[in-house]
């Protein structure tokens, strides 16, 4: 069955980047490229109408910058598992508020009101509490900051495989941006 998300691949610097990889090669079974997701899938609208709302809701969005210095477990009670999710300290607001405009409209039917929205990425996948708690103890420990940027927006239509319908700018800042 075909599924519609929208996800941003942030850009990194090219030392943190390569951590980041190297932590997701090795405890993460997806092996994609760093990303934030922001619409998780559940719409029902076609895909060219689905790109176009989410087109619309990004206007105007200026690019967003944010520094990841923290890991935490988090429960996946949908695969039996429990990440381990990067959570910026800076620049979590404005991903939430994105998170939050793109879920308007159209997108406002599948807003999941189960699950607590926390702008990540995820580096790691663990069968058990424990083991997760464990790689994130490590983490945590580094006292790690990596700084990214969001610059576009992706929107996907996924079966088999992954397929970018979709690229959506953001506005470049203020002057230098």
């Amino acid at each position: 069955m075909k599924s519609l998300e929208v996800v941003a691949h942030p850009s990194f610097k090219n030392h943190e980047r390569e951590w980041l990889a190297g932590l997701r090669a090795s405890r993460d079974p997806d092996k994609s490229a760093p990303r934030i997701t922001l619409v998780f899938p559940g719409s029902h609208l076609a895909p060219q109408e689905f790109a176009a709302e989410i087109k619309k809701r990004a206007e105007g969005v200026e690019k967003i910058r944010f520094k990841l210095c923290s890991a935490v477990v988090v429960r996946d009670p949908q695969v039996e598992a429990y990440h381990v999710f990067l959570v910026p300290d800076e620049g979590s607001g404005a991903i939430t508020r994105l998170y939050n405009r793109l879920h308007a409209g159209k997108l406002a039917p599948i807003l999941r009101s189960d699950i607590t929205y926390l702008p990540h990425v995820t580096v790691a996948s663990a069968e058990n509490w424990a083991a997760a708690y464990q790689i994130a103890t490590r983490l945590n420990a580094e006292n790690f900051s990596v700084a990214g940027e969001i610059t576009e927006l992706e929107v996907h239509e996924r079966d088999l495989k992954v397929q970018t319908i979709a690229r959506i700018p953001l506005k470049k800042g203020w002057l230098f941006g």
